[in-house]
């Protein structure tokens, strides 16, 4: 079954996959740029069948980062149709084998990463650095500009289409993904507020969040940062009720997913939450809003 196709404006497309949106940008009738991927699983048929059903040539892969939801079929369509993937230069290295994708999932072990993420794994055909604010696509003098968004992970990158249809990636979840949140999804929790606010002073004619919307009010972008923001903010009050002073990060960790009632036995879906919980607490001590006191190597947790 093919994928739905959107319209967002001009010749930028995007495609609804299992639980994204991944632009499509039309070169011409035939040449297409495709900016993410999504699931190795739940998305490889649909995007194979949107690609050959249209009679696409798929000229270019623009990645925003390395999660397994976003580069998981990179692999595969450089692969099956010989187009060249670009990522940043940080998810670029995270990118290039399980032992250092393992750097966006630090509560697996070695062999449990091995053993799940070989499939996303893949090597960069070209590199985006820091200083980037754009990448031309050498059909057509396409130029995409890119969007300097860290926090999410550490090189979270977006893109401008040519038409200057705005893809976030993940700096954004919708309102629905927010309610359904048990924790935000961050590395770099300070960085990832910063990304956020900065996207209110940009002024695009439409905004492609990649968790599942696409924006073209402005008022309505305003008020999705803020809601954005918001739920961290509210997290952070959560988090340092859950705390009892003296608390073990495994203490902690578990008066947290009793309250949310977070059960789980997948060990992947348990990892993401020990990752991004691990993240959250070191931005509380970062902030000065939580004090870490070491009794021998274990970590207690104190209200500062």
């Amino acid at each position: 079954i093919s994928m739905e196709l959107l319209h967002v404006l001009g010749n930028t497309w995007a495609a609804v996959a299992a639980t994204a949106l991944l632009p499509v940008y039309k070169l011409t009738d035939r040449d297409v740029v495709l900016i993410d991927t999504g699931y190795a699983k739940l998305d490889r048929a649909g995007l194979t069948s949107l690609i050959d059903a249209n009679g696409w040539r798929l000229r270019a892969i623009l990645c925003s980062h390395a999660h397994f939801d976003h580069t998981g079929n990179v692999r595969y369509l450089q692969q099956r149709y010989g187009a060249p993937a670009a990522i940043s230069l940080i998810e670029a290295g995270i990118s290039v084998n399980p032992d250092s994708y393992r750097a966006n999932y630090v509560a697996l072990t070695y062999g449990k990463s091995r053993e799940i993420f070989l499939e996303e794994c893949f090597t960069a055909d070209r590199v985006i650095f820091p200083q980037d604010d754009h990448i031309d696509i050498d059909i057509d003098g396409a130029r995409f500009g890119v969007l300097s968004l860290p926090g999410h992970s550490a090189g979270h990158i977006g893109f401008v289409t040519p038409d200057g249809a705005a893809y976030v990636g993940d700096c954004l979840i919708d309102q629905h993904e927010i309610d359904a949140a048990k924790l935000p999804t961050s590395m770099f929790i300070a960085k990832d507020l910063d990304s956020k606010a900065a996207l209110r002073a940009t002024d695009y004619p439409a905004y492609i969040i990649a968790h599942k919307q696409v924006v073209t009010d402005r008022a309505e972008l305003l008020a999705l940062i803020d809601s954005n923001i918001a739920f961290i903010h509210r997290k952070e009050r959560e988090l340092l009720d859950d705390l009892t002073d003296g608390m073990t990060f495994s203490d902690w960790i578990y008066a947290f997913c009793q309250r949310e009632n977070i059960r789980t036995r997948q060990e992947l879906k348990f990892s993401i939450v020990e990752r991004n919980f691990a993240n959250f607490t070191d931005w509380l001590t970062d902030t000065g809003k939580v004090r870490v006191q070491r009794d021998f190597c274990a970590k207690r947790f104190y209200h500062a």
